[in-house]
């Protein structure tokens, strides 16, 4: 998959110039670069979400039915259950759970155990993030794609959330895109780490 001319301007702020990015179904993509160097924005694009000043074009990128974008600040119903929200999950995905056995046994022992009959309002942040990941990676589709997954997340409930995903590429072989801040989260992972300024900086 290739993003190839990509251009962003608002006003007079020149975001991104001509860029052009390779991504790889073999390992996790990540996208590292500074505060507002245009992470998210490369992220909305991809997923098809139309942004004002941006242009590019995509080749090989999915339709955007096709992809899972789970953003910084997901939405979730504070009311439901962690099971009443699972349970969504699997009927928007259309497996049961014994079909997604690989990760759903990544987190039952460690987490689902303790919380599956508490509301989602009432869990932690890292508990929360967790949940949504996991409901993100239950869903089958060809491009998955991630906004900080584990920003303001502790260090324990952090590699849950990056086994999820990870498992995305190495039990289902699915292309996987992620922003982050934190790189050492990323140790004994396969990942393929793009630098968004340096992508600027060769452009100009």
């Amino acid at each position: 998959m290739q993003i190839k001319n990509y251009s962003v301007h608002y006003g007079d702020r020149v975001l991104a110039e001509n860029l052009q990015v390779d991504f790889s179904s073999q390992v996790i993509n990540v996208i590292s670069g500074a505060n507002g160097s245009g992470k998210t924005t490369l992220l909305d694009f991809i997923a098809g979400i139309e942004i004002k000043g941006a242009k590019g074009q995509k080749i090989d990128v999915p339709k955007q039915q096709d992809i899972a974008y789970q953003l910084q600040r997901s939405h979730f119903f504070p009311t439901l259950t962690v099971a009443q929200t699972i349970q969504m999950y699997h009927r928007l995905s259309g497996e049961a759970v014994e079909n997604n056995e690989a990760i759903f046994q990544i987190i039952k022992r460690e987490v689902l155990d303790k919380i599956w009959h508490v509301k989602m309002g009432q869990l932690s942040g890292g508990e929360r993030q967790i949940i949504l990941t996991y409901g993100q990676c239950l869903l089958d589709r060809k491009l998955y794609v991630f906004d900080e997954p584990t920003s303001g997340v502790d260090v324990t409930n952090a590699k849950i959330i990056m086994k999820l995903i990870n498992s995305l590429v190495q039990k289902r072989q699915k292309l996987v895109i992620l922003t982050t801040h934190n790189l050492e989260q990323l140790i004994d992972l396969p990942v393929r780490i793009i630098h968004i300024d340096s992508l600027s900086e060769q452009s100009n």
